[in-house]
């Protein structure tokens, strides 16, 4: 009975040396704080990052769109002076924009309006896997009329820990650029 005892005692006096016991602590804390400071870094970074190319994107749409506005959106050929195609204005647009995109990825919609009560906005529409449904418009403005240029770009977005996603697509961030224009009147006529 009494090695029972002991025994019983020696166990009691180990528990109690580990649970007074301090060397392990700023593991212990590093393991309960670490995963939730990870994740709020990480979500920084992927904020930043979205922020980052909204602001590229609009730039790249704005030069773009000054394109339009001085009439140099033609293609100069032997037979004369053309408006630019869509693909040919969307190969222009992404060109304007940095490598940090990709130009499969730009979706590039331009309208015309006589006047500014006439312009409406393109309203994207997208299935359960993201792709866009409904094309977007293209109408080259012609002088003195106003221009609609929308830029889309899913931006790739990587799932946060904890549950956190800014994604809205799928697995990306739609970053949207809207320029509203007159096109100017001048000397350069577009057939």
């Amino acid at each position: 009975m009494r090695a029972l005892q002991r025994l019983f005692d020696a166990g009691r006096r180990a528990a109690t040396a580990f649970a007074r016991a301090e060397g392990g602590s700023p593991a212990v804390e590093f393991a309960l704080v670490a995963p939730v400071f990870i994740a709020v870094v990480f979500g920084t970074v992927q904020c930043a990052l979205i922020f980052i190319a909204g602001a590229y994107l609009e730039t790249g749409v704005e030069a773009a769109a000054r394109t339009v506005l001085t009439n140099s959106a033609v293609v100069t050929t032997t037979s004369g002076t053309t408006a630019m195609t869509a693909p040919q204005f969307q190969a222009a647009v992404c060109g304007k924009l940095p490598l940090m995109f990709s130009c499969s990825g730009v979706m590039v919609g331009l309208q015309a309006a006589t006047s500014p009560s006439a312009i409406s906005i393109f309203q994207p529409t997208f299935d359960s896997s993201g792709a866009l449904i409904n094309p977007m418009p293209f109408q080259m403005p012609a002088q003195g009329q106003y221009g609609v240029l929308e830029v889309l770009y899913e931006w790739p977005v990587i799932g946060l820990p904890l549950g956190w996603n800014f994604a809205k697509y799928g697995s990306n961030y739609l970053l949207q650029s809207t320029q509203v224009f007159k096109v100017e009147t001048n000397s350069k006529s577009v057939q």
